[in-house]
C-alpha cells in the first residue's frame, strides 16, 4: 500500500512531458550517435542523453499509471 501512496504524491506526476516525444527524441539521438561513429565524445554524449530520455519516459509512465 505504501508504494501506491508514494506514486500518488510523487513529484514525477507533475512533469508534463509527452512519452512518445521523449522516445522519438531518444531514437533521433541514437541515429546521431551512429552518424558520429568513431568520435567517442559525441557518441557518448548522444547515447547518454538517449538513455536519460528513455529512463525518464519509463519512470513517468510508471508514476502516471
Amino acid at each position: 500500500m505504501a508504494g501506491i501512496f508514494a506514486r500518488m504524491i510523487s513529484l514525477l506526476r507533475r512533469i508534463d512531458a509527452d512519452l512518445d516525444e521523449l522516445v522519438s527524441e531518444a531514437y533521433w539521438l541514437l541515429q546521431e550517435a551512429e552518424r558520429n561513429h568513431g568520435v567517442w565524445a559525441a557518441m557518448n554524449a548522444y547515447t547518454g542523453m538517449a538513455s536519460v530520455k528513455i529512463q525518464l519516459a519509463q519512470c513517468l509512465k510508471e508514476h502516471r499509471d
